[in-house]
Order: C-alpha cells, then sequence, then structure tokens
C-alpha cells in the first residue's frame, strides 16, 4: 500500500519513466483547467496526508509541496476562461499559493453565482479569509456575517473557519473585539447544528464541537480584552 502512495506521490509532482507529466493541463480546454487542477490538487493533497500521518514528512513540508502543484497548475490557466461555477475551484489553487488578492476575486464570483447553499457558505467563508489576509476585515467580517442564517443542517463549517481561518488572519489588525463577537455568534451557531450523532460522522462532529466551542471561547476572552 505505502509504495502505491509513493508512486502516485512522483506522478503528482512531475511525472516518472515513461507516464506523461499529469500537471501538463494544456492538453485541456482552457474552460477545463480550473476543475481539472483542482482535482490534482485535491488528489496530491491526499497522498500527502498519507505522508505527514505516517511521519515521512512534515505538515510545513506538505504545504510547500501542495503550493508546488498548485502553481505548475496556475501556469497553465487563463482567468479569463474560467466558468463562473469553476471559481472557487480556482481559488482553492489561488489559496495554496497564498495569492489572496486574486482568490479574493475569484471568491466572489464563486458567491455570486453560488449554485446551493452549501457553496455559499463554505466559499463566502473562504472569501471572508481572503480578505482578512488582504487587510479587509471589516468586509471579512461582512462575509462571514452573512452565513450566520444558515440553517441548523448547514451551519456546522462556520465556527472551524471562524476560528481557525478568518480570526488568525484579521486579528491585531485594528478590528479585534468585532471579531470577538463574531466568534460569539459562530459559536452559537455550532451549538444549534444538528447532526446524526449515531454516525461515524456525527460522533466525529460531537467531538471536534466541544474542542472548537472551548477553544473559541478563550479566543473570545482574548480579543475582548485586546486594546486593538
Amino acid at each position: 500500500m505505502k509504495s502505491k502512495y509513493i508512486f502516485w506521490l512522483a506522478v503528482f509532482l512531475g511525472g516518472c519513466g515513461q507516464y506523461p507529466n499529469p500537471n501538463d493541463i494544456t492538453a485541456v480546454s482552457a474552460e477545463a483547467r480550473a476543475a481539472i487542477g483542482y482535482k490534482r490538487l485535491e488528489s496530491a493533497g491526499t497522498t500527502l496526508e498519507f505522508k505527514v500521518q505516517n511521519g515521512e514528512i512534515s505538515d510545513e513540508r506538505r504545504a510547500e509541496l501542495l503550493g508546488k502543484v498548485a502553481d505548475d497548475m496556475l501556469k497553465n490557466i487563463d482567468p479569463k476562461a474560467i466558468p463562473n461555477s469553476d471559481q472557487w475551484m480556482y481559488a482553492a489553487l489561488l489559496r495554496v499559493t497564498n495569492r489572496w488578492g486574486d482568490a479574493e476575486s475569484a471568491l466572489k464570483l464563486a458567491v455570486k453565482f453560488a449554485p446551493d447553499e452549501d457553496r455559499r457558505i463554505n466559499d463566502s467563508l473562504k472569501l471572508a479569509q481572503a480578505q482578512a489576509k488582504n487587510k479587509e476585515v471589516v468586509d471579512a467580517i461582512a462575509s462571514a456575517s452573512s452565513v450566520l442564517n444558515a440553517s441548523d443542517a448547514d451551519a456546522a463549517p462556520i465556527l472551524p473557519a471562524v476560528l481557525l481561518e478568518i480570526v488568525p488572519a484579521g486579528q491585531g489588525q485594528g478590528h479585534d473585539k468585532e471579531l470577538a463577537d463574531l466568534l460569539s455568534k459562530a459559536i452559537e451557531c455550532h451549538r444549534r447544528v444538528k447532526v446524526d450523532r449515531n454516525s461515524e460522522a456525527g460522533k466525529s462532529f460531537m467531538i471536534a464541537s466541544r474542542y472548537h466551542i472551548r477553544n473559541a471561547e478563550a479566543k473570545v476572552g482574548e480579543l475582548s480584552g485586546s486594546k486593538n
């Protein structure tokens, strides 16, 4: 099994021997390249996560290698050719390479043309992170706040995104108390999430939920006491 993952890692990071280089996406139409690039990034991420879990590479090395995969994809993607429905996948490649300005533009389109509630929520949260990274914290808070009305069945992504991505990106930029308020509201969203507690996914959510809420409450206290 281990040799299988090593083989696919070699494929995703540049090809080997007689195998064609799968990073070359010029063989597909310009309109399809963002989607293909995203799928290859996902596959590389699965392989690299396996290596992290087995102690073969560090999280830092994983991020570095994923950035290389995404950068190779982006070299052959024309932003003007990407359908609105694929903007969220294009944004995933941009986020991995820390191109937050371009990611923000792509995610605004992704949110505008979101086909369902799941995409609206997830893409709005990613947009908020990009805005915070771009020092637009007020806009970031507004973007994240726009999904606080999510139904109980759809609210699960909100607290992890606010706690782990949006607040760290926006903290210390003069709006910490507003971020504390956002995080408090995200905690309330998390408390009302409905999952099947008998399913494996539901059990995992409940275990992680206690951890996220505890850490979020501590972070609210920290942000509330900030001078920013």
